[in-house]
C-alpha cells in the first residue's frame, strides 16, 4: 500500500496516514501528478503564513520555492527521527496545513527551537541544492565551476587521478536561497532573531561541510582508465546526525548592547559558526502545553529496559506506565519526489509496548 503526501500543501504525514487507503495521487481532489504544473498560484497561496518577503521570493521563483518547502518537510521528518527518544520530538511542527515556522516553540529561545531553525535550514538547502541538479529548476542547473579540472585523490589506498565532471549538486545556489528565504523571517536586531540567523547558518554548513564526492569509472572491463567525479549533497541522514551532535552540544548566550551586537558564551568566548545557540532554559516538556503547542509525554511508547533518555522513568517524568498488545500501522520506506510529495510504504506491526500514563 502506497501514500502520497502534498508537501507544498503543508499536510501531514499523520493526518493523510488517518484516512487515505491505496495507491493514490488525487489528495484532496487537487488531481497532483508525479510532474505537477508549478506557479504561484499553487505554491504561494497553499503554503501557509509565508512573511512578505518570502511571497515575493515564491512569485518570483514558484520552483525553487516549491523544493524549498518540501526541504522544510523533510527537515521535520528527519528532526522527528533525531529526537525520537527526547520528551519534545519535532511532532507538533507536523500538523495539516501549517507552516512548522508558526510554531509557538519556534517563538522562543529554547535549545529545541535552534535544532529546529538548523535542520529547516539543512532542508531547504539540501533539497533545492539537489533539485538544481536534477534539471527541474529553471534558475539554476549543475554547479560547474570544476568542470573539465582535473584532481587526485585516493583510492584503496593507491593515487588515482581523476576529473571533474557529471553534475555537481549545486549547494551555493540552495544555501543562498535557504538564506534568502529563511532568513527573511527575522530581521530584527534582537538576541531572538540574531540566534536564529545564525542557527540557520549553522544549518547551511551542516550540508556544505558534508558534500562528497561521487565518482564514476570509465573504461574496458572495468579497468577504471578514466574516472569521472562530481560534488553530492550529503545524505541527509548524516546532517541530522552532525545537527543532533552540536544540539547536545549547544551553547547558551547573553547578548551585548553595545554597538556592535554580538552573541557571545557564558564562558565570555565568541560562539563558533556551527555551534547552535540558545537563551532560554527549556520546560520539561512533560505536560501538556498549548500556549507552547507541545503535547507532553503522555501516550509516548518508553523502553523500560534501556538506561537512556528513552527510559521509562525519564521519560514518563514519573507518572508511571502501562504495558500494552498493539497492532499499529506506520509509514515506512518513505521516498521525497520532486517535487512535491512522498510515496511511503504502510507497515502494520504488532508488538508489545510500554506507554507513558
Amino acid at each position: 500500500m502506497y501514500q502520497l503526501l502534498v508537501v507544498f500543501a503543508c499536510l501531514s504525514f499523520a493526518s493523510l496516514a488517518a484516512g487515505m487507503g491505496g495507491p493514490s495521487n488525487n489528495i484532496l481532489r487537487l488531481n497532483i501528478q508525479k510532474e505537477p504544473v508549478i506557479d504561484p498560484n499553487t505554491v504561494c497561496k497553499t503554503y501557509p503564513e509565508l512573511t512578505g518577503q518570502q511571497y515575493h521570493l515564491c512569485r518570483k521563483f514558484p520552483d525553487v520555492t516549491a523544493s524549498a518547502v518540501q526541504g522544510v518537510q523533510v527537515a521535520v521528518h528527519e528532526c522527528q527521527y533525531q529526537l525520537r527518544t527526547h520528551r519534545w520530538n519535532c511532532s507538533a511542527l507536523e500538523k495539516k496545513n501549517k507552516n512548522p515556522h508558526a510554531s509557538p516553540i519556534l517563538a522562543r529561545g529554547y535549545k529545541e527551537t535552534a535544532f529546529a531553525y538548523a535542520i529547516s535550514a539543512a532542508g531547504v538547502t539540501h533539497q533545492v541544492s539537489k533539485a538544481c541538479s536534477m534539471g527541474k529548476l529553471k534558475s539554476c542547473g549543475c554547479d560547474m565551476q570544476l568542470h573539465g579540472r582535473r584532481g587526485r585523490h585516493m583510492r584503496r589506498d593507491v593515487s588515482r587521478d581523476f576529473q571533474w565532471g557529471g553534475c555537481s549538486h549545486n549547494i551555493h545556489f540552495g544555501a543562498q536561497y535557504a538564506r534568502k528565504f529563511l532568513n527573511s523571517r527575522d530581521r530584527a536586531r534582537d538576541i531572538h532573531s540574531q540566534i536564529n540567523l545564525h542557527n540557520n547558518r549553522a544549518g547551511r554548513l551542516a550540508v556544505i561541510r558534508n558534500v562528497r564526492e561521487q565518482c564514476k569509472c570509465h573504461g574496458m572491463s572495468g579497468s577504471c582508465e578514466l574516472e569521472t567525479c562530481w560534488k553530492a549533497a550529503p545524505n541527509f541522514r548524516k546532517v541530522g546526525q552532525v545537527l543532533r551532535r552540536k544540539y547536545e552540544a549547544a551553547s547558551k548566550v547573553a547578548y551585548t548592547n553595545s554597538a556592535d551586537s554580538r552573541l557571545y558564551k557564558h564562558n565570555g568566548r565568541r560562539p563558533h559558526k556551527m555551534d547552535l545557540l540558545f537563551y532560554e532554559s527549556s520546560p520539561n516538556f512533560c505536560e501538556r502545553n498549548s500556549h507552547l503547542d507541545s503535547p507532553g509525554t503522555t501516550g509516548r511508547y518508553c523502553n523500560k529496559s534501556s538506561s537512556g533518555i528513552d527510559n521509562c522513568e525519564t521519560l514518563c517524568c514519573g507518572r508511571g506506565y502501562n504495558t500494552l498488545k498493539v497492532k499499529r500501522s506506520e509509514r515506512c520506506n518513505c521516498k521525497f519526489y520532486w517535487c512535491c510529495y512522498v510515496e511511503c510504504q504502510v507497515c502494520t506491526i504488532t508488538e508489545w509496548v510500554t506507554v507513558c500514563k
